[in-house]
Formats: C-alpha cells, sequence, structure tokens
C-alpha cells in the first residue's frame, strides 16, 4: 500500500461532523512522511517535522498552492459507501476559494504498476500522482551525468518530474507568463 500524507483541516468543512477528522491525500507525492494544516483562515502549511537526532525542530511552512487539493478521510478504506468523506479543497492565491465534498474516486492502494517497458503511460496531470518504482526504473537514467553538456535521458527525467510534481506546482515554478509562451510555441 503507497503511504498517504496527512491533513488536518481547521479551515471550516461543509459538513461538521467532518471537522475533527484527520485525512490523507496523494496529491504531493504520497511518500507518507508529511503532515499538512488547513488554517482556519485557509493557508496550507506543511507541519515541521522533529528531528531525532537531538536538532531544533524545523518550523511549519507556508505551503502556498493554486488549484485543488483532495483530501479524504481513512473510513474510505471501508467497503460502505456512505462511510467514504473525500472533499476537494480549490486554493486561488494560496488561499481556500472553495471547498466541497466530492465522492471517494481514487484506490486506497496503488494499482498494480505498468511493464517497464510503458514508460509512455506516465503522462503529467495537473495535480501529480506518485510513480510506481517499476515507472521510475523504467524512466529514469542510470546515472546522472553531463555528456556535450547535455543529459542524456533528459525528456524522462523531466516526464518523471513533471508527473510526480503536477503541472499546476511546475507552471508555478516557472512562473504563468513563461509557461503560456511555452505552451503557444508548441502550434
Amino acid at each position: 500500500m503507497t503511504p498517504f500524507d496527512r491533513v488536518v483541516c481547521d479551515y471550516p468543512l461543509p459538513d461538521p461532523r467532518d471537522q475533527g477528522r484527520e485525512f490523507l491525500t496523494r496529491d504531493f507525492g504520497g511518500y507518507g512522511v508529511d503532515r499538512y494544516t488547513i488554517t482556519r483562515d485557509g493557508r496550507l502549511l506543511r507541519q515541521a517535522r522533529v528531528e531525532s537526532h537531538g536538532l531544533a525542530p524545523v518550523k511549519d511552512v507556508e505551503w502556498p498552492i493554486d488549484g485543488d487539493l483532495r483530501i479524504f478521510d481513512a473510513a474510505g478504506e471501508t467497503k460502505d459507501a456512505e462511510a467514504r468523506v473525500e472533499y476537494a479543497v480549490r486554493f486561488a492565491g494560496g488561499r481556500v476559494e472553495w471547498v466541497r465534498r466530492v465522492r471517494l474516486e481514487m484506490p486506497l492502494v496503488h494499482p498494480t504498476p505498468l511493464p517497464s517497458t510503458h514508460t509512455a503511460t506516465m503522462l503529467p496531470q495537473i495535480m501529480g500522482r506518485p510513480v510506481s518504482l517499476e515507472e521510475f526504473e523504467a524512466a529514469a537514467p542510470r546515472k546522472l551525468e553531463l555528456v556535450d553538456e547535455r543529459i542524456p535521458g533528459a525528456e524522462k527525467l523531466v516526464l518523471i518530474l513533471l508527473t510526480t510534481m503536477g503541472l499546476r506546482r511546475v507552471a508555478a515554478l516557472v512562473g504563468r507568463d513563461a509557461w503560456l509562451a511555452a505552451a503557444e510555441g508548441l502550434d
């Protein structure tokens, strides 16, 4: 089973009965190591991890995103559709724009990995998704090196990054104008 990142939502939810629940998400890569809080004022914070090596804890970090975040309750593991709770949280400018209850669509276990020869099926999506070990091994270069001022296999490496990060996060990194200019040049 793929681990999930955890989300606590202090922001008011449409159904007050769901307010105290801890939610899960795969929208940040699904590595299962991070905890996030959606604050009452609609900000998303990645919670600090406490290091076990005697180091001081790192501070919470505001995680400004634009786009949808899908969060679901761990009770979604039950087969009872009525017990499943999932919300889509839309962020605009790093703040919650709206929260809507939606039907739980994603499977709770990662689907069977594709054969390593099918790297073309690793298509980037808006919010990103985790990739299987088989997909990663098929697409990642064995060794990261510079040959004639280029990285062999760079296209596959970029495809992995786009798939795991999601197109919105990548577009936010490069800037809207640069992203649109590049897309317009594809004609």
